[in-house]
């Protein structure tokens, strides 16, 4: 072959090339186009598919003419690169409805629903990116990266009653154990052990004799997962506490199938009154690691009416009763209020900057010149392949290729 002909054929490759990514890519700049011609803010919820958020934030705007556009996805679905001068960059790869969706996107603010840690899965390293690339979100990073494990967290509870007292704060007795080595004295009967990092019932099992706790330290050795044990509480109910924003709702929770986890089978949930010693509760928990937006206390009731709180959960814990609709749009509303003070246009406002009311909302807004420009400098992208229409958009370009070619 001569070279003219390995010349004309590299040009009729690279030519072919081109038009193949112009192809390809006539969805992507498009729809980068379409995010980033209007004035918008990008809020990233990171949540279980099922719950689609846009409904909640739909015709919402903040700043008078800002959109709220929203993308979301779950942790498995998530990967990311951050930048010491140059912020975070998020990398969406999704499968919906049979559609591959590709994206990558600078997010504004971040919304947290799925659990970090849990039983089989530890999505903490993307919480470091996001920490690293310094985006404002509800909760915060540092809060989030705190609540990855329980004892962690039971340690600030029990600050919170070295402080105020016993009384004024019923925390449950509980102990710790790094590993099954330190467990060779059994507990009083019956108690609860869990084991590790779980949630919503998982990874807690109740013992009624030392037979059944010395079977039970054989498997925490091989899990190899510190475990806490803490005194079995005969109760009527369970107690469940809720601060979302400004937002407070209490709940009495009974199990209708004598199970011993309240929150397992067949239960009956009652919205009750937020009494004074409920809210002192939860104030107090939502101070704990710089402050949480949003937080939950979970009690147990014996049957003598004595109240022990066993557990608190963060920004992922669930809505329960018949008002989680109702829950929902509080969230909209208090992401719509985080996102006005923190992804304001001029951007003079720092993310480790925490502010908790309306009224000093209304101050910076007073003190704080406010600057009309769109987020042109957000580089987002959006990618979505649908396998028919490709083929078809590479059939059709290789059919006016070779027909150039002949003519």
């Amino acid at each position: 072959m001569s070279y003219k002909n390995i010349s004309h054929s590299n040009q009729s490759f690279n030519l072919t090339k081109s038009i193949i990514n112009q192809q390809i890519g006539i969805k992507l700049s498009s729809s980068s186009q379409s995010i980033t011609k209007r004035k918008s803010k990008l809020l990233f919820i990171i949540d279980y598919q099922y719950i689609d958020w846009r409904k909640y934030f739909k015709d919402k705007k903040i700043f008078a003419d800002y959109d709220i556009h929203i993308e979301q996805a779950e942790f498995k679905e998530i990967n990311l690169s951050a930048y010491s001068n140059n912020g975070i960059l998020i990398n969406i790869n999704i499968y919906r409805n049979g559609i591959h969706i590709v994206r990558s996107f600078r997010p504004d603010f971040v919304l947290v629903r799925q659990y970090v840690k849990d039983a089989n899965e530890d999505w903490i390293n993307i919480i470091l990116g996001m920490q690293y690339g310094a985006v404002p979100s509800v909760n915060t990073m540092r809060a989030l990266y705190n609540f990855r494990d329980k004892p962690w967290v039971f340690a600030e509870l029990l600050r919170i009653q070295r402080r105020l007292g016993v009384e004024q704060f019923p925390l449950i007795n509980q102990a710790y154990y790094p590993n099954y080595r330190k467990m060779f004295v059994s507990p009083p009967f019956p108690s609860v052990i869990k084991i590790g990092q779980a949630h919503q019932g998982l990874g807690k099992i109740i013992i009624n004799n030392h037979y059944d706790y010395h079977e039970l330290t054989s498997l925490i050795e091989m899990s190899k997962c510190y475990s806490t044990i803490e005194p079995f509480i005969y109760g009527q109910c369970d107690i469940y506490i809720q601060k979302i924003g400004h937002n407070y709702k209490a709940f009495k929770r009974k199990s209708l199938s004598d199970n011993w986890k309240a929150n397992i089978g067949s239960v009956v949930i009652e919205q009750i009154e937020l009494t004074e010693r409920y809210r002192l509760w939860i104030d107090e928990v939502s101070q704990i690691f710089g402050g949480l937006d949003i937080c939950a206390v979970e009690i147990v009731q014996s049957n003598d009416g004595k109240e022990f709180i066993i557990d608190v959960n963060d920004c992922t814990m669930q809505l329960v009763g018949e008002t989680y609709e109702e829950d929902y749009q509080s969230i909209a509303k208090l992401i719509i209020h985080k996102m006005e003070i923190y992804c304001r246009p001029n951007q003079e406002l720092t993310t480790v900057t925490r502010i908790s009311s309306f009224d000093e909302l209304k101050e910076i807004a007073q003190n704080k010149p406010f600057h009309d420009f769109s987020n042109e400098n957000i580089q987002q992208t959006s990618h979505t392949i649908h396998t028919d229409d490709t083929f078809s958009n590479l059939k059709k370009a290789f059919n006016e290729f070779f027909s150039n070619m002949l003519s």
